[in-house]
């Protein structure tokens, strides 16, 4: 007889990747009908753990506290967090059907409320409920700001590597252009912008790092749990691929998408095993999100993708993350 763990488990991947299937139709269907498809990577990022509180609702989920005591999930955090994402299904929906981009303002609206609306209920939320279903705002915080910092780091390596690599072999920047407003950007702009969309970003970590993430070391080991995440999570983009990343250049992308997912999972997964802080891993996906705007002016939609571009990326994305398996996170078992 299944457990409710198991349920829990099974009710999630359903609704991970059931809906991105679903809604991956419709996402086809919008951009050879050459809709605005920008609302459906913002829905997207609302699926892990919305499918989290779902499953945790539904089984009756309770996360025991430093006394021992059972604590119930935080049903207005979770209420909350759950209409916002029904609301940004319905603009991508409306997005296939609708001309112009009024759904995808609307979704951006939509991710600044939620943002702003679920910061507020988090601070009026007791401290027990938070720590008990891992969204304790203090957890660690030396080891999570350091590796916050170290990501931006290894960002700031892999894109300088990229330009070299690419200058080497080409003789030209291919348009890469420091952002002259660089400086402003990362003071100012940066840390506003993760205040009004980190639902977004806490919409996958909180599926991926602080759920599945343990569920599949449990079963696999902290080496091939991880790195299984990671071809999940990779998997997972697949529609975005086709339809919104690289359409003209899908087979590329794919390939870079799961090579940068395993291997940004193994950092985001070495994060999360030092700091059991589900923000240190939501903060360092909103700097991977963000930093290539601030500071390139780069965006990911409607890419063209050579395969010299997909190799070098596989093999910096490997040689800068890769090592990571070796540390002492990874040598230890369970959880």
């Amino acid at each position: 007889m299944m457990t409710n763990d198991q349920k829990r488990l099974k009710i999630f991947l359903a609704i991970s990747f059931g809906m991105p299937v679903i809604l991956g139709i419709l996402l086809g269907i919008a951009f050879y009908g050459g809709k605005d498809v920008n609302a459906f990577p913002l829905v997207w990022m609302f699926l892990p753990a919305s499918a989290v509180m779902i499953a945790s609702l539904a089984t009756g989920k309770t996360q025991r506290d430093e006394s021992g005591e059972e604590v119930g999930p935080p049903k207005v955090f979770f209420g909350t967090f759950l209409a916002f994402a029904a609301a940004l299904i319905i603009c991508a929906v409306l997005s296939a059907w609708l001309p112009g981009t009024a759904a995808y303002v609307a979704a951006n609206f939509l991710v600044i409320f939620s943002s702003l609306v679920c910061l507020i209920e988090l601070l009026c939320m007791k401290k027990q409920r938070r720590k008990a279903w891992g969204l304790s705002l203090t957890a660690s915080w030396k080891k999570s700001l350091l590796g916050v910092l170290t990501f931006a780091l290894l960002y700031l390596i892999l894109s300088g590597l990229s330009i070299a690599a690419v200058w080497i072999l080409t003789g030209s920047m291919q348009g890469f252009s420091l952002n002259p407003y660089w400086a402003v950007n990362l003071a100012t702009a940066l840390p506003l912008n993760f205040v009004l969309s980190f639902t977004a970003f806490l919409g996958e970590e909180y599926g991926w790092r602080y759920f599945l993430q343990g569920e599949l070391i449990q079963r696999f080991g902290r080496r091939k749990g991880v790195i299984l995440l990671g071809l999940l999570w990779g998997v997972w983009h697949l529609p975005l691929n086709l339809f919104y990343y690289s359409p003209q250049t899908s087979l590329q992308s794919i390939i870079t998408q799961l090579a940068g997912c395993v291997g940004m999972g193994i950092f985001f997964g070495w994060v999360y095993l030092r700091t059991r802080n589900v923000w240190a891993v939501t903060a360092t996906h909103f700097l991977n999100n963000n930093l290539g705007l601030m500071l390139f002016g780069v965006s990911a939609a409607g890419v063209t993708l050579g395969w010299g571009d997909t190799l070098l990326s596989v093999a910096l994305y490997m040689i800068v993350y890769l090592p990571f398996l070796l540390t002492k996170e990874f040598r230890k078992e369970g959880q």
